[in-house]
């Protein structure tokens, strides 16, 4: 209860000490009036331009989305593309390791292929005529 009552006679002195002092100028009024009056204006200016980066902040968020959606289409495309890959060259692979087996069964097959795969394809087999010759 002492304390409450100490705090009561500290508040009351203090009141009696801001009451004593002397009523501000009408100068001292009309400075702290503008300085009031430019600080509202700083301020409303500064939420201005705020509101101008949010504006161009939310037009970059706009476009970054739309590259996150345009990415992401493409990223579904390349991984489609990638599936089928995948399995075109494993059945290319199986079909591979089927020939190998049915060649190694047959030795004289496996010989010709082998032959053949060392044959130069493009090679002409024979003698091109010559343009003038008329047996041609």
């Amino acid at each position: 209860m002492s304390h409450w009552v100490r705090g009561m006679v500290v508040l009351l002195i203090m009141a009696g000490v801001c009451f004593a002092q002397n009523a501000p100028n009408p100068e001292q009024l009309k400075k702290m009036y503008d300085d009031a009056l430019d600080q509202l204006k700083a301020a409303q200016d500064r939420k201005n331009e705020l509101a101008a980066e949010n504006e161009k902040l939310h037009a970059q968020l706009a476009e970054l989305q739309k590259q996150a959606t345009i990415l992401s289409a493409q990223l579904e495309s390349h991984q489609r593309d990638a599936a089928t890959q995948a399995s075109k060259t494993f059945f290319l692979r199986s079909y591979f390791a089927s020939w190998q087996r049915f060649i190694d069964r047959y030795p004289d097959l496996k010989v010709r292929w082998e032959a053949f795969l060392n044959a130069d394809v493009l090679a002409v087999p024979y003698s091109v005529p010559l343009p003038e010759n008329p047996t041609w």
